[in-house]
């Protein structure tokens, strides 16, 4: 992972399928509904599951998050319901159709105008590092590098995504066009939060960031406005993290085709996730960036959750022919595994990168 990452020809095509706790819970509790309100309940369990499912498909990397605060669930027959443990308040409903978050009811932060900016309060990476939240993934990510696993981690978002969560979806999008300076304030603040937040992510040892923003989508919004209001924060991140020496890979799912070169100007070292529901083909995508930057990804999936163990096996073959080349890519879904793919479909990705020869850029 670390070579395939660094733009390098490792011995194989590694893979990191891009699972959440949600298809692991799918996969290794009884019930999926009662095992996403026992996570939730205890998070810690989380990290529990995610070492278990890398061992259940041998895979090469895996994702490890910062545990949020447990939460009371009740299962009302309908919904699952999240409250406060100890003042029993709604806080909000769990998704149970794919990801088996937390929907808040209200936004954590409330952003209305310019004055509440600071709000997006900015925690020291010292003071991160002492709390029993990154002590739990620093245990974790030791685990997991015992296994001989590649970890990575995520930072606070900090372009649109996290403007959505402040603003609300619709009116973060009007932002953009009709209040471009309460934007730029958000954006700032965020992104400063979030460079203290990975820098406390790199002293628990993780080896790559992800930072993801799905919303910064050319599906959403147009590539100017990318350009304008998301690539400068994207390279503000890439530029201060590089300076610890740990790579970095960049997600943004959906049609990705109109600003896979700003993706690549970020300064990151990898882009992913080539998502084939956006329209992103590998093939395209190792043509325009391959030379600059890491890929990850390109396997469809819905192919991963209706289709054959065969289908995905050469599929996922066609995607290490596509953007393998002589190294550099690293085969993972073209966005989150679905939390009910078939087991055997996620055993026939990993297969298929095992099985991949860079010699004769075919399987065995």
């Amino acid at each position: 992972m670390q070579t395939a990452m660094s733009r390098q020809r490792a011995d194989r095509v590694p893979t990191m399928p891009q699972i959440c706790h949600s298809h692991a819970v799918h996969v290794l509790c009884d019930d999926y509904r009662r095992g996403i309100a026992e996570i939730i309940e205890c998070p810690s369990r989380r990290y529990d599951l995610m070492l278990q499912i890398a061992r259940h498909y041998d895979v090469d990397g895996l994702r490890l998050f910062v545990l949020p605060d447990p939460l009371h669930v009740q299962d009302d027959g309908k919904q699952l319901i999240a409250s406060h443990p100890e003042t029993g308040q709604r806080v909000g409903r769990v998704d149970t159709l794919g990801g088996g978050k937390v929907i808040p009811d209200q936004p954590i932060i409330v952003i209305e105008n310019e004055d509440d900016v600071r709000k997006v309060k900015r925690t020291r990476c010292e003071d991160l590092f002492q709390t029993d939240s990154f002590s739990h993934l620093t245990e974790a990510t030791a685990k997991a590098h015992k296994l001989g696993l590649f970890v990575a981690s995520s930072p606070p978002g900090f372009t649109v995504n996290f403007l959505s969560d402040c603003r609300g979806r619709q009116q973060a999008l009007m932002d953009l066009v009709e209040n471009p300076e309460l934007v730029n304030r958000v954006m700032d603040a965020a992104v400063v939060r979030a460079i203290e937040h990975a820098r406390a992510l790199v002293q628990c040892g993780v080896d790559a960031l992800y930072i993801g923003d799905p919303s910064s989508s050319s599906s959403l919004i147009s590539p100017r406005h990318f350009e304008e209001f998301c690539l400068p924060r994207f390279r503000l991140f890439c530029d201060e993290l590089h300076k610890l020496d740990v790579l970095i890979y960049i997600h943004i799912c959906g049609n990705a085709n109109p600003i896979l070169e700003m993706m690549a100007d970020t300064g990151t070292d990898c882009v992913e996730p080539l998502d084939p529901l956006g329209g992103v083909e590998a093939a395209d995508a190792a043509r325009r960036i391959g030379h600059r930057v890491a890929l990850m990804g390109g396997v469809n999936t819905l192919t991963l959750l209706q289709g054959s163990p065969q289908q995905v096996y050469d599929e996922s073959v066609a995607c290490c022919r596509a953007a393998g080349g002589n190294g550099g890519y690293i085969l993972a879904a073209g966005d989150m595994v679905p939390d009910m793919a078939p087991e055997e479909n996620v055993f026939a990705m990993v297969r298929a990168a095992k099985d991949f020869s860079y010699q004769k850029r075919s399987v065995n």
